[in-house]
């Protein structure tokens, strides 16, 4: 019988951004790699479902009608997208469909995954090869014990294969495929993604990315790249956004890749990724003639003890210094900012809260303010100190509060939540910092007033 796998995106209950009847619709290109790698290397058909650009054209979800073709349903997930996730391989096991699950939730909850008894194997990190690697078992070319990089129970017990090393060679993955999406319908939403490296080797504290790629950065080569940029052109993208999570971590190959850019003179516009300490004139001079006309940035907090404590490697005094290398270059800073952070004062945040007003005043600044979100599996949620709001982690989006630090004080959770609309409003950036929802601000704010906040030990 012919496998068929069935890659499933699934939606989020939270949506930061409004686009149609949904939020947040952007090109499923974990699953596109994943379909692309499949096809390649397993005797297989691969067909991918994208539930938030279905939420988002207003699409009715029929799950049993849209599980009847395949008998293997994979989908990944963070954090806010595992409720659904969860849901989708539940009504998948009702249809008796093997099910198998990914991504950063997965990988760092792999117990609790399995124990759902919804998921029959969790693919650990990177997915392409781990993924083939479950095909072939299932094909019946391997044994299952000889699957690397996969979790899942026998006779009542999890066990973990061993791991499978990383892909050290990114160019010997096949492009991502494109053909398994109406690619039309994406470019209506936004840009397209593009990774130009994989990893990073930082130890920022609130990141799990970093140990999701083991804390290796492994780079494509330039002719690789501007193949993929090619392609997208191709398909009617007119902007690209480089996805990595520092695009400028080696400076060299930052340059030589915006140099090779602006020589290709495909026309595209760009968004990168890079720190807040890597920004320098070079960088945003030639990524600017290469067409990068955004540089999205961790600022986090201008407080140097804040920064500390979250790991971050960050002098605050490259901050300002970063602002107007960019802005004087003719590019826009999109810089990220993380309120109550574990140990942060009142006074941390109030400077943070007039340094963003500050900031956000200047035109070609795009604010973006988020909240420390202990993500399960992160360690950050089993810190001293750290008031956990909710377990619902449909609300894990970061741009909703699920946790305030003790060191707030008593009315901690009111101030950030008072400081984050005021400032969303007064720099004119509601459209990235929505209003919380009032019904759960309501109630984890009577909550808090009755001292009724769970602690995490």
């Amino acid at each position: 019988m012919t496998t068929r796998l069935l890659l499933v995106k699934p939606d989020v209950k939270y949506p930061v951004k409004k686009q149609g009847s949904g939020g947040d619709v952007g090109v499923p290109l974990g699953l596109l790699y994943l379909g692309a790698y499949a096809r390649q290397y397993n005797d297989v058909e691969v067909r991918v479902k994208d539930y938030r650009l279905d939420h988002a054209l207003g699409k009715p979800r029929n799950l049993e009608q849209d599980f009847n073709r395949e008998n293997i349903i994979g989908t990944g997930a963070c954090t806010a997208e595992s409720p659904d996730a969860l849901n989708i391989l539940k009504q998948a096991k009702k249809q008796e469909k093997i099910t198998v699950m990914g991504g950063l939730y997965s990988t760092f909850n792999i117990d609790s995954v399995l124990n759902t008894g919804h998921v029959d194997y969790v693919v650990r990190g990177e997915g392409e090869k781990g993924l083939s690697n479950l095909l072939r078992a299932l094909e019946g070319k391997i044994s299952l014990e000889e699957a690397k990089g996969i979790s899942y129970k026998k006779d009542g017990r999890i066990v973990h294969n061993p791991d499978q090393p990383l892909i050290e060679d990114l160019d010997s993955l096949p492009m991502p495929a494109y053909d398994l999406i109406p690619v039309h319908e994406y470019i209506k939403f936004g840009s397209a993604p593009i990774y130009s490296a994989r990893g990073c080797p930082l130890t920022c504290k609130f990141c799990t990315l970093n140990e999701m790629w083991r804390f290796k950065h492994r780079a494509r080569s330039f002719d690789n790249i501007l193949q993929e940029i090619e392609m997208v052109k191709s398909f009617g993208f007119k902007r690209a956004h480089f996805k990595d999570e520092t695009l400028t971590i080696n400076r060299k190959r930052a340059i030589g890749l915006f140099k090779e850019i602006e020589r290709a003179n495909l026309g595209l516009s760009y968004k990168g990724k890079s720190r807040i300490n890597n920004i320098d004139e070079e960088i945003v001079q030639q990524g600017v003639r290469a067409g990068l006309d955004t540089i999205h940035t961790g600022v986090e907090s201008i407080s140097q003890e804040t920064l500390r404590r979250m790991g971050k490697g960050v002098n605050v005094n490259s901050v300002r210094r970063a602002f107007d290398i960019v802005l004087n270059n003719g590019a826009n800073i999109n810089p990220v900012y993380m309120f109550s952070w574990i140990g942060e004062t009142e006074q941390d945040l109030l400077d943070n809260s007039r340094f963003i007003k500050e900031m956000g005043q200047r035109k070609g600044v795009i604010t973006y303010i988020s909240f420390t979100t202990p993500h399960p599996g992160s360690g950050i949620e089993n810190e001293v100190g750290l008031e956990i709001l909710t377990k619902d982690y449909s609300r894990y989006t970061h741009k909703q509060p699920v946790a305030v630090p003790r060191s707030l004080g008593k009315n901690g959770l009111r101030l950030m939540v008072d400081q984050y609309h005021g400032l969303a409003e007064s720099i004119g950036m509601q459209h990235v910092n929505p209003q919380i929802d009032p019904q759960y601000l309501n109630k984890i704010l009577t909550r808090e007033m009755k001292g009724g906040l769970e602690i995490a030990a």
